[in-house]
Parts: structure tokens; sequence; C-alpha cells
């Protein structure tokens, strides 16, 4: 926004007001109810989770927006305004505005504000518009961090820097490894040398907590004992090798494009589409949690905006209803990726396809679908959180502790959660049509399109994507949602917010590819005729193996890329259903990031209800860990049921 004095020309063309008498008499009538304030260096003009009694119109000097962490945001110059937000949404403060040296500003009280905008509602219109604006951004800020940390570890160690002492000892050691394999491990080998690596990685994300940094370092030592070029040149050459692998490439790009997708629905505010319907239809606890169940399942492509959608449509009545948010915490913390991993065109579905892809080379479409039923970890979890809506699933202490509180007066949320609060999103104006929409051409153009080309049934998610962003250009473009220089920004940053996914997924990819170069299926196959009549348990101890690793990685996609390979060629071998063990390692991705303790999980949802992650994981872990116990049973019996 340009610099402007706050005159009668800014005053006349904020609120719209002409030239005739009568708007020169309101527009003095205005200018009486605009109180001068004067703020010396460093003083607060507004305060987070303060009162929202006034908007403010910084008349001259600067103004720096702070963070709870006391981060500075933003900063604002003369000619500006803030304070809207509060006063339409009626929302606490989301955050401190402090004078940077001398500030001027006009402060319109929040009943004058909202007297004058009942005159114009063009105004009204404009600003909620704006407000609207705010809001999509900070959700599309929240989302894109949790997309960004898909499948990665998040340990509370790493949030200092290394010593310098600490470097020196941890980096030296891992040169020293380097150098030691490099000497003494040659490169026609006959012992198992893929273990080196392999062993590496999980001794180093066990000790550091760092999931990308483990698979990079244990990438580089596979690519030298390989390659024999050096670090640098063998790392290179090895991720060269992975981008230019077809499958990958595909994998990659539709990931890319879901990104956008899942970006410009939240730019579009479709994200709270259902919030009207929520507020006039749900009048009881139960029909709260059924609400959100069915939201999450409506818009289940990506488990962060199922999430989303349901949080910001139901977050009023849960409020309404007096609904603690350790109880909603748990469904919240338990269904979005688990309805995700039923769909092929989801994200998750897409990641797991591709993993499965590297392996199998065609087919993995059909595989990934044979393997729904045998998900069983998902399946009963969508059990259990259907009989929690309907009151039925047996509550733990703390859930009951919980509900106590509440009934004594307490407050809706545990102790430790004030500082999630101000994120809970206000009454907005999204339509139903701009999620369902998309997601409904999705579906259809992933099958119709290439089906009718190629004649014969198949699904292409990558074309189906293709033609969903050009029925959203036009769709959000001709309602006036966004222009088309808006549309294609946040295309492109979706694609930004899967740059990490996509990274990990190429990493993943490529170790895996690196470790059967190292002979590591060959050398379990010389094993498996010994094991041939232990198969039918085989699936459970794929189920318990791949989620104990994925807990030591923390993260259920590295998982998939390394398991996967093992389980697609030793199944048949074994005289095991190959759609059983697929099952049950997509299921075993989801259930160790349910079990472990330090993933993105818990803070994105905290994040969207207004709860303390460390609530939100401890309520989740103990139905976890339950549900995998149970798990684990299923696929042992079904071992030997289902066989090959």
């Amino acid at each position: 926004m340009p610099k402007r004095k706050i005159d009668d020309k800014f005053i006349q063309d904020f609120f719209h007001i002409g030239n005739s008498e009568e708007d020169k008499a309101e527009l003095e009538e205005i200018q009486k109810k605009l109180i001068r304030e004067q703020y010396e260096n460093g003083k607060d003009i507004c305060k987070i989770d303060g009162d929202p009694d006034c908007m403010y119109f910084l008349e001259s000097g600067t103004a720096i927006v702070l963070s709870r962490e006391g981060e500075q945001i933003n900063i604002m110059h003369e000619g500006t305004y803030f304070g809207e937000y509060g006063v339409l949404s009626q929302q606490k403060r989301l955050s401190t505005v402090r004078s940077l040296g001398r500030t001027i500003v006009y402060r319109l009280n929040a009943e004058d504000m909202m007297a004058i905008l009942a005159k114009h509602p063009d105004v009204y219109g404009e600003l909620m518009k704006r407000v609207y604006g705010q809001v999509s951004g900070k959700h599309s800020q929240i989302l894109a961090l949790s997309g960004m940390r898909k499948g990665i570890l998040q340990h509370p160690k790493n949030e200092t820097p290394l010593s310098k002492r600490r470097i020196v000892i941890q980096y030296g050691i891992l040169a020293l490894i380097f150098l030691l394999c490099w000497i003494f491990i040659p490169k026609e080998a006959n012992a198992p040398v893929f273990l080196v690596p392999l062993t590496l990685m999980l001794v180093y994300v066990l000790i550091t907590k760092r999931t990308m940094e483990s698979l990079i370092v244990s990438i580089m030592l596979a690519a030298l004992l390989i390659y024999r070029k050096g670090i640098s040149a063998s790392f290179t050459d090895s991720m060269i090798e992975a981008m230019m692998c077809y499958d990958n490439a595909w994998t990659i790009f539709v990931m890319s494009l879901m990104g956008s997708v899942v970006q410009l629905i939240e730019a579009s505010g479709a994200v709270t589409a259902f919030k009207k319907m929520a507020d006039s239809k749900v009048k009881t606890q139960r029909g709260v949690m059924l609400s959100a169940y069915g939201i999450m399942a409506a818009t289940c492509i990506d488990d962060g905006l199922n999430m989303a959608c349901a949080a910001n449509s139901t977050n009023a009545v849960a409020k309404e209803q007096a609904l603690s948010r350790e109880k909603t915490s748990l469904l919240y913390s338990l269904l979005p990726t688990v309805l995700s991993s039923f769909i092929p065109i989801s994200l998750w579905g897409i990641f797991v396809i591709g993993t499965i892809a590297a392996s199998i080379k065609k087919n993995a479409l059909e595989v990934f679908c044979q393997s729904i039923p045998f998900n069983f970890f998902s399946i009963l979890v969508v059990v259990a959180m259907l009989l929690y809506c309907f009151g039925k699933l047996p509550l733990t202490r703390r859930l009951k502790k919980a509900d106590q509180r509440v009934k004594d007066g307490g407050t809706l949320w545990p102790d430790g959660s004030e500082k999630y609060l101000s994120l809970n999103e206000p009454e907005m104006w999204g339509k139903i049509m701009n999620i369902m929409l998309p997601i409904l051409v999705l579906a259809v153009s992933s099958i119709a399109i290439s089906s009718i080309i190629g004649k014969s049934f198949m699904v292409d998610s990558a074309v189906g994507l293709v033609a969903t962003l050009i029925f959203m250009f036009f769709l959000y473009c001709w309602q006036g949602l966004m222009t088309p220089e808006q549309f294609v920004e946040h295309l492109v940053v979706g694609i930004a917010n899967s740059t990490l996914a996509n990274v990990l997924y190429l990493l993943t990819i490529c170790f895996s590819t690196l470790l059967t170069e190292l002979s590591l299926t060959e050398y379990f196959a010389e094993t498996v005729e010994a094991l041939g009549r232990f198969g039918p348990v085989f699936p459970m101890v794929m189920f318990v193996s791949a989620m104990f690793l994925t807990v030591a990685l923390g993260s259920s996609w590295s998982m998939y890329a390394i398991v996967f390979p093992i389980a697609i060629q030793f199944a048949p071998l074994l005289g095991v259903n190959m759609a059983l063990c697929i099952g049950a390692i997509a299921g075993a991705g989801i259930a160790g990031e349910k079990n472990c303790a330090f993933t993105a999980d818990s803070m994105n949802v905290g994040t969207a209800i207004g709860c303390s992650p460390r609530v939100v994981r401890k309520v989740r872990m103990k139905y976890s860990f339950a549900i995998t116990a149970i798990a684990s049973v299923m696929y042992l019996i079904a071992g030997f049921i289902f066989r090959a």
C-alpha cells in the first residue's frame, strides 16, 4: 500500500464516501470518532491476546508486528491500517504491534467502526475479503509447514545449534567411518556390504534424530562403496540416476501438482466451506465428532487439507457444545492420514504407489488397490473412531479427566495450550463447491481421460491433476476469488510446499536402489528357502518390523522405500499373498508415525484445534498402541488364511 496521510481523501476512499452534502456530513462525523494517539519508540499499540476493541490507521512513523515468541513478522508504514481482523472476527489479537520510533495513529472504536460499515456494505465486503486473505495465508503457512514436514522426524533436541566440540566429534567419527570403509571394503566384496550403510542410517538417525541428514549421509557411503569416485561425485551420480528414472519423475511431478491443488483450495477459502453447515446443523457433541469425521472423509485427498477443513468448520461448534480439546484431538490425530491411505489419488497414495512402482515396474496401482482390504491398522482406526464418535469406545483416564474438568467449569483446553488458541479461525464464507468440485473432477478425469484415449480402463492421476488445475483456473477466476496471476502464484507456492516431500522421496528411492546394487535382495534371497515354512508369519513380521523401523526413522516414507522392495521380492518366494504384505507395510508406516513421539503430527493437530501437542501425543499413543497390537494379531491370522 502506498504511503498516505490519514486525511479527508484517505477516509473518503477507505469508506467509499462521495462528495454530496450528505456524504460530507458523514465524513465529518467519522473524523470526530477518530481518536489521535501517539506512541514513543518501543511502546505497544496493541498486544497479542488483547480484546478486539478497535482498529487503527497509521498516520506517521513505523510499526512492527511481533509473533507470540517476539519475532518480527511484518513492518507497517504510514498510510496503512490494522486491527480490523479482530473487530470483524471478534477474535483476540493474533499479534503485537509495536512502535518503531515515534508513531502516531488514529484509533476507531469497534462500535463506531461497525456502525459505519453498516451503512457501507461494500466496504464491509472488501474488509472481510482482506481479513479472509490474512487468515487463508496464515492457514496456508501452517499447512505448508505440515506438508514440508511430512514423513520427517521432529525432535526437541534439534531446536538448538550444535556446539563446536560436538560438531568436531560427530563429523570426525563420520569421516573416520567413511575412510575405513573406503580402505577395507573392496568393490567386489562377497560379504553383505549393504549392512554397512543401512546400519549407519539406523544408528545415525537414532543418535541425531535427523531423518534427512541420516539419509544423505547413508547415501553418500553407499554411493562411495559402489562408484568409488569420492563422496561428492559418487553422491551426484547416484542422485542423477534416481532422477532419470521415469517412475520417479512421474511421482515427483504428480506430488508437485497435488501440492498445487491443495494450495489453491486453501487460497480459495474452501477450507472453511463446511462451517455454516456445521454451525446450523450440529447441536450435540456427537454431532461435532461425526461432522468432523464426515468432512475429513469427503476431503481426504490430503491429510493436511482434510484436517484443516474439519477443524475450521467444527472448532466453533465444539466450543459451543463444551467438547474438550483432548477429545477432539484423538479424532484429528488418528483419522486424517488413515482416510487418505485408502485413496490412490491422495498425496499419500501417490507416494506409496510410486515406491511400489519402483520395484514392481508395472501394475503398481492395481497392487495398491488390492492391498487396501489388508491395511488392517487403517481399517481398525476407521472403525474405532466411528465407535468413538458414538461414545462406544472406552475412554482413557486422561480423556475422563478432561471431561470432568469441563463439567466443573474449567477450560476446554489443557494447560500448555494457550499459545495455540489464537490460531483458531474466525467465521468465514467459503463455498463447498470450491472444494468438492475439484475433488470430483480429479477423481473422474484421472479415470476417464486416459481410459478413453487408451480404450481400456486405467487410472492416470497426472493427467487428472492437470485437468483439475485447468478446471480450477476457470472456476476460481470466474468467481473473482483470484486473478490469473494470483492463480499461478498459488500454483507455484503449492509446488514449493511439496519440495521437501519430493526430496525425501528421491533420497529414499535412491538409497533403496543403492542397497539393491549392494546385493541386499540377493543376500536375503539365499535365506528364503530355509525360512519357507515360516511364510505364514511373514506378514506379521513385516508389519511389526516396518512399524519399529518407522518409529526409529520418524518417517513412514523413508521406511516404505526400504521395505517395499524386500517384501515384493520375498513374498512370492515364501508363498505369501502379495497384497497382504503390501497392506501390512502400508499400515505399518501409519502405525509407526502414530506410535512415534516426535513426528510433526502432534504439532499439526495442536495448531489446528488449539491444544498442546504434548497432550495430543499422549492422548493418541495409548489408542494407537492398542490398535497396533490388534492389527499384529490380525496379520498373524491372515498369513495362514491368505496364501499366494
